[in-house]
């Protein structure tokens, strides 16, 4: 069973960066699911809207702007800025789910392991019924959440989000998008806020106020 990157705020930071080291190794493996909970993401179901928070994300991620998305400038460049922000073991948590994230959706048997891709070709595999589960999915986010809860309580204050902003990238206001994700408005995001923002920003079809949750480049 994968390690769930949030349940090492209670373990103390020896044993936390011990696992760490083992969890990276998990995060590679692709778990088998059940055929009933496999998210359908098929032709024809691209509204003009997600298509352009697809692109928004492939631009975040194409740092040299030539429109080809690298392997290294998804995992070993975001790396890199989760390293200007981030503990060195958090940072290589970023590294794990980032790795992980390019083989399930891009570099797989679908794309012949391609590790370049165009913003076509990522529409392609999005189009391509893949064999992942919404647990699945929603696991990258628990881990991703897990990773920037600095302090371990379960919530990210406006500083810890700010430093996942960062590594996506961010260069808009961070106030405004906080507010954005934080619906109940009480000052931080819990997990589930956090967690329901980025599983449906990747398959609403329609505009919603938190679809800002990896911010904005201008």
């Amino acid at each position: 069973m994968k390690l769930k990157l949030r349940n090492l705020c209670n373990l103390d930071f020896e044993i936390m960066a011990s696992i760490m080291l083992i969890s990276l190794f998990l995060l590679v493996a692709v778990q088998v699911v059940d055929s009933l909970s496999i998210m359908k993401d098929t032709k024809g179901k691209f509204s003009s809207y997600r298509i352009t928070k697809l692109k928004d994300f492939f631009d975040v991620f194409d740092v040299d702007e030539d429109g080809v998305l690298t392997e290294h400038e998804y995992v070993v460049l975001t790396t890199e800025r989760a390293q200007n922000v981030l503990l060195s073991w958090r940072a290589m948590a970023v590294n794990g789910i980032f790795s992980n994230a390019f083989r399930v959706w891009w570099s797989n048997k679908y794309s012949n392991y391609k590790t370049a891709f165009t913003f076509k070709d990522m529409i392609r595999v999005h189009e391509i019924d893949l064999p992942i589960s919404t647990e699945e999915l929603a696991e990258g986010s628990w881990d991703l959440f897990g990773t920037f809860d600095i302090d371990c309580d379960g919530k990210l204050a406006i500083d810890e989000y700010s430093k996942f902003l960062f590594v996506f990238r961010n260069t808009a206001e961070i106030q405004p998008i906080f507010d954005a994700i934080d619906q109940n408005a009480n000052g931080v995001l819990d997990a589930e806020e956090f967690v329901s923002a980025y599983d449906l920003h990747w398959y609403r079809q329609e505009f919603s106020t938190t679809d800002v949750i990896i911010g904005k480049r201008y």
